[in-house]
């Protein structure tokens, strides 16, 4: 009817999808923004993640699959959209920490030649960054504001996100109120389902986590042991 104005729908839900396993998560390398590719156990994480995603309905109310550009990500965020014929949208600040000259390293190859910036690093010094990379500060403000930006544009009432870990550790540290340096009690395994009720104070999205790090969809592939840490 003219003269109406269409109501837009604002989301209420959040889904976070962390990438499959890469042969650099299983070597303990570095990856940050280094465009490492899935693995054959990744990309059947990726294949079991979709098919559950859509067996199970959390996808229902989904319009389009964001993504990070990282191929990582991007190729699990394609098997979803292989099932679901969902849109996909490629955004690039979605991505992992920028690490930049450890990326490649190992954890190991990193302690031997620098161990203090390890510390400061696993103790989430949030001013501590690797040389051209980003420091905790800088990529939490960042995670969160890019999570922020999909959701207050989405006119759906769910949004469904494929990242990386250090991203959907991020919003868990924010919508928990954690501190930088905050003992780290949940993990992020890849191709787990991490999910968020979204509340709405005024124009602004409010997280409260349902779930972080959830990989039983995954039990079926459990003879290689997942990774559960970031990399």
């Amino acid at each position: 009817m003219s003269g109406q104005v269409a109501h837009r729908v604002r989301p209420s839900r959040l889904i976070l999808i962390r990438h499959g396993e890469t042969t650099w998560n299983r070597e303990e390398r570095i990856q940050g923004q280094r465009d490492a590719p899935l693995n054959a156990l990744g990309r059947a994480q990726a294949a079991s993640t979709a098919r559950h995603l859509v067996d199970v309905g959390l996808l229902g109310d989904v319009s389009v699959i964001h993504s990070s550009d990282l191929s990582r990500a991007l190729d699990t965020a394609r098997a979803i959209v292989a099932l679901t014929g969902l849109p996909l949208i490629v955004n690039a600040s979605l991505r992992e920490r920028h690490f930049g000259e450890l990326e490649g390293v190992t954890y190991a190859e990193w302690r031997a030649a620098d161990a203090e910036s390890l510390r400061r690093f696993r103790a989430g010094d949030p001013d501590y960054g690797p040389p051209g990379g980003e420091t905790a500060r800088e990529f939490i403000a960042r995670c969160v504001a890019a999570i922020e930006h999909v959701v207050t544009t989405s006119d759906a009432a769910a949004v469904a996100v494929v990242t990386h870990g250090g991203v959907v550790s991020s919003l868990y540290r924010h919508s928990e109120a954690l501190g930088y340096a905050s003992e780290r009690t949940w993990s992020v395994p890849n191709a787990s389902l991490s999910e968020w009720r979204v509340r709405w104070q005024d124009e602004a999205p409010v997280f409260e986590c349902l779930r972080i790090g959830d990989a039983t969809h995954l039990e079926p592939l459990d003879d290689v042991a997942l990774e559960s840490i970031e990399k």
